[in-house]
């Protein structure tokens, strides 16, 4: 097995970070919603924080596989990075250059994401 590169680090880092940041965000939308926003709020809360739950725990295992380098990481990481790239530049059209930050993140993940070792650490090369 090829040595981790540092950047495979980082990401799986940031992805446990903001899997965690997901987790907790979910959970207090849905528990704040139906006290904030009355009964139809707890049921939009329930919904968008069980949306953030499993976006959460999906984050939390792609930082781990990082470390571990499952080859589905690296798939389901490029999957995830283009979505993000896509509501990025809808992001862009909709509320202007404030977006700019994400979409130059999702495209130097997918550069780096490609680059040969990156790869061969994943088991795509």
């Amino acid at each position: 097995m090829a040595e981790r590169p540092l950047g495979v680090t980082i990401i799986g880092i940031l992805w446990i970070i903001g899997g965690i940041l997901a987790l907790l965000g979910g959970l207090g939308i849905a528990v704040l919603g139906g006290v904030i926003a009355g009964p139809l709020g707890a049921a939009f809360g329930l919904v968008i924080g069980f949306v953030l739950v499993i976006i959460g725990i999906i984050d939390i295992i792609l930082g781990i596989g990082c470390f571990k380098a499952w080859g589905w990481v690296w798939t389901i990481g490029v999957i995830f990075t283009i979505i993000g790239l896509i509501m990025g530049i809808i992001n862009l059209v909709q509320s202007g250059a404030s977006a700019l930050i994400g979409i130059i993140i999702s495209v130097i993940i997918l550069w780096y994401l490609f680059r040969e070792n990156v790869k061969k650490y994943f088991g795509k090369a």
